[in-house]
């Protein structure tokens, strides 16, 4: 029993080591969001509306998806890169049907709201949405160096 403990302790040991001084490349880390479906407030066709504070970013929008019983808006990525100082958001019309379920015929608009926090100063920050049948809003402001 001694031995898997060790074994273990070895192989938690050596992927702190190899990761030492890159933990800022993993996704994810140095990054706090908070993500809600809200009423629609922006037109579909509008881009996402980005606010940054600080080290406060809001992002806004309204995605149109199909079906109200197997549909929905889903935060597909959210990533901070250090080494460009630079948030990537991409906000998604989900498809949540399964094999075995109907699904209603019909399109809607619901609005999004993001908040993330970056640890770590802003130079761009970039904000995309795709629709149902593949229509593709983006946002990206720059300079904020």
């Amino acid at each position: 029993m001694e031995r898997r403990a060790f074994l273990a302790t070895v192989a938690a040991t050596g992927w702190f080591a190899a990761t030492a001084g890159c933990l800022e490349r993993l996704p994810g880390v140095g990054l706090e969001t908070s993500f809600e479906t809200t009423a629609a407030e922006l037109s579909v066709e509008e881009p996402p509306d980005v606010t940054v504070d600080g080290d406060d970013v809001v992002v806004r929008g309204t995605i149109e998806y199909g079906s109200s019983s197997c549909g929905g808006i889903e935060l597909a990525h959210a990533e901070y890169e250090s080494s460009q100082r630079r948030l990537d958001v991409l906000v998604v019309a989900a498809d949540d049907s399964g094999w075995a379920s109907a699904c209603s015929d019909d399109l809607v608009e619901e609005g999004y709201r993001l908040e993330a926090t970056v640890g770590d100063e802003l130079r761009r920050v970039a904000a995309t949405e795709h629709h149902a049948f593949g229509e593709t809003y983006s946002t990206t402001v720059d300079g904020l160096d």
